[in-house]
C-alpha cells in the first residue's frame, strides 16, 4: 500500500448538527451547536506503514533508557500523573456500573502506571503497548507492587490482534491518543477497542483538546511522514463532534463528554475525557 506524507485525504463535506451536550465543564470552553466539518472515509493503514515504524522505534528507544519509573522518557512527569484526580473524569458517568468486578483493558500502558493506580478498582487490568521495552518495564513495576493477574500484550501499532474479540467491559487509555498524528491509525484502533469490548462494554479515554494546540496536525489528516510523536506532532480536536463521528463509524452507540484543564507536562489548550459505549445486545 502507498504511503500518504504529509498532506490531508480527499473529503466530502457534510454539515453535522449537535447540540451542547457538556454536563460538566473545567475551564471556559465554548461550542457551537451547528457545525461544518470535514468527514473523511478512512482507510484500513498498512502494517508496514512509516509512521508506526517511527513510533515504534521512538518508544523502543526511550523506554530502553530508563525504568519507566524513576526515570520515565516516555510519558514523563510521571508522580504527577499518577495524582491528577482529572483522570476520575474517565469513570464517574459509569453509574451503576460494577467497577470492581470489570476486566480493563489499558491501551498504552507504558510502564504500567494506571495498572497499578486503578488495581483497587477494577477485577483486573491488563495492558498493552506498541514497545517490547514499555511491556518489561511494566513487567517489573507490576512484580514491585505485587500485581500477578495482569495480561501484558504488545500490539503492531495499527492493531490488537493478539487480544480475542469480546473480552473486556472497559478498554481505557490516557495520553496516548492525542499523540497519534495519522486519522486512520486513530480509526483502527477505535475499531479494535469495539472489538474487544463485550456487548454493553464502555471505552473511556483521554486526548488533548482546543484549539490552536502546539506542534499539531488536524484531526483528519494523514501524517505518515511525521518525524517525531510523544508531543512533537500530536492531533488537534478542535470539536467533541469530531470523536462522535469516528466512535459512531467504529459502532459505538452512546457518546458522553467532559472537558477539563490540561493535564500535566502537556500543550493542549484543554484536555477531554470520553465515554463510548458499545450496546448490549438483548
Amino acid at each position: 500500500m502507498k504511503q500518504l506524507g504529509h498532506k490531508k485525504t480527499k473529503k466530502k463535506k457534510r454539515k453535522i448538527v449537535m447540540s451542547n451536550q457538556l454536563a460538566e465543564v473545567k475551564g471556559d470552553t465554548k461550542h457551537d451547536d451547528e457545525i461544518i466539518l470535514d468527514d473523511p472515509i478512512s482507510n484500513p493503514p498498512s502494517p508496514d506503514n512509516a509512521y508506526t515504524k517511527m513510533q515504534k522505534l521512538y518508544y523502543e528507544e526511550a523506554a530502553a533508557t530508563g525504568d519507566g519509573i524513576k526515570v520515565d522518557n516516555v510519558v514523563g512527569s510521571f508522580n504527577e500523573h499518577n495524582t491528577w484526580w482529572d483522570y476520575e473524569f474517565l469513570f464517574c458517568r459509569l453509574g451503576g456500573f460494577p467497577l470492581h468486578e470489570c476486566k480493563v483493558l489499558d491501551f498504552a500502558c507504558g510502564p504500567g502506571r494506571n495498572i497499578v493506580k486503578y488495581k483497587d478498582k477494577f477485577k483486573q487490568i491488563d495492558g498493552v503497548d506498541i514497545s517490547i521495552n514499555n511491556i518489561k518495564n511494566a513487567k517489573n513495576y507490576l512484580d514491585k507492587n505485587g500485581i500477578t493477574n495482569s495480561n501484558l500484550y504488545t500490539c503492531d501499532g495499527i492493531s490488537l490482534g493478539a487480544i480475542p474479540d469480546s473480552s473486556y467491559n472497559i478498554v481505557m487509555s490516557t495520553v496516548a491518543l492525542q499523540h497519534i498524528c495519522v486519522h486512520d491509525i486513530r480509526q483502527s484502533y477505535f475499531n479494535e477497542f469495539y472489538r474487544v469490548l463485550n456487548d454493553g462494554g464502555v471505552l473511556c479515554f483521554q486526548m488533548g483538546y482546543g484549539s490552536p494546540a502546539i506542534s499539531s496536525v488536524d484531526y483528519y489528516e494523514n501524517f505518515y511522514d511525521a518525524p517525531g510523536t510523544n508531543r512533537s506532532f500530536d492531533v488537534e480536536v478542535s470539536h467533541p463532534v469530531q470523536l462522535k463521528k469516528s466512535l459512531e463509524e467504529a459502532g459505538f452507540s452512546s457518546f458522553n463528554y467532559i472537558i477539563g484543564p490540561t493535564g500535566p507536562g502537556d500543550n493542549h489548550p484543554h484536555w477531554i475525557y470520553i465515554n463510548a459505549g458499545k450496546a448490549s445486545k438483548k
